[in-house]
């Protein structure tokens, strides 16, 4: 069983919620062997999508609603389920960004992801415990941003562009070795935390982890 699945919107995402998992769990070796990512299926071996498989938020929001999903949920310990904000408003999502705040845009997707789970059985409630959302607020690069560059206040759109001009040794491109050199920092529970508090959905994400696995 692992312990922890992976439920992202790219492969991309899930090595960047792999890295935050380890630095978060520092006394916990070798955890990156217990986190299994699951959608979009993942070639360990080339570090790619599974050939012939898809990604992207309309597959998650799919992937939700299989029984594979609820398979992968009972044969982990947890479940993360992760997506950016910055589809919220899609007319497949509907999920209005009008006057809301960073905490109540996360409650409504989260509310939104779990009427999905919920469209063909009633499942979330009883497993809720296992189910852990990390909604990043507009996207996962406004996460990684703080590491490249220091800004006064909370930044959460253009951020993949920023990322691009601020990153000046790793040129940014949507690849998982890619993301995994980004991030080499998260791996450093010090570090880590203090780019958390840089991010206030990042920092939402982390408190909603368990404290001790």
């Amino acid at each position: 069983m692992a312990k922890f699945a992976l439920a992202c919107e790219v492969v991309t995402d899930q090595i960047v919620i792999e890295n935050i998992l380890c630095g978060y769990y520092k006394d916990y070796d070798d955890l990156d062997e217990e986190i299994q990512p699951l959608q979009p299926p993942f070639d360990a071996t080339n570090q790619k999508q599974l050939e012939g498989e898809f990604g992207g938020w309309e597959m998650l929001l799919e992937y939700l609603t299989l029984k594979r999903f609820r398979d992968d949920v009972l044969n982990s310990e947890y479940m993360i389920i992760q997506i950016d904000t910055d589809i919220s408003e899609h007319v497949n999502f509907g999920v209005s960004q009008n006057d809301l705040s960073t905490e109540e845009l996360i409650e409504k997707v989260i509310e939104r992801l779990i009427a999905q789970i919920d469209s063909k059985e009633t499942f979330y409630e009883e497993y809720k415990s296992k189910i852990i959302f990390a909604i990043s607020v507009h996207s996962l690069e406004c996460w990684i941003l703080p590491v490249y560059k220091n800004h006064k206040n909370e930044k959460i759109t253009g951020c993949f562009e920023t990322l691009q001009r601020e990153s000046k040794k790793i040129k940014v491109l949507k690849e998982y070795k890619v993301y995994d050199k980004l991030t080499q920092d998260f791996l450093k529970h010090k570090k880590l935390m203090k780019f958390v508090s840089k991010n206030s959905s990042f920092q939402i994400f982390i408190n909603n982890l368990p404290i001790k696995i």
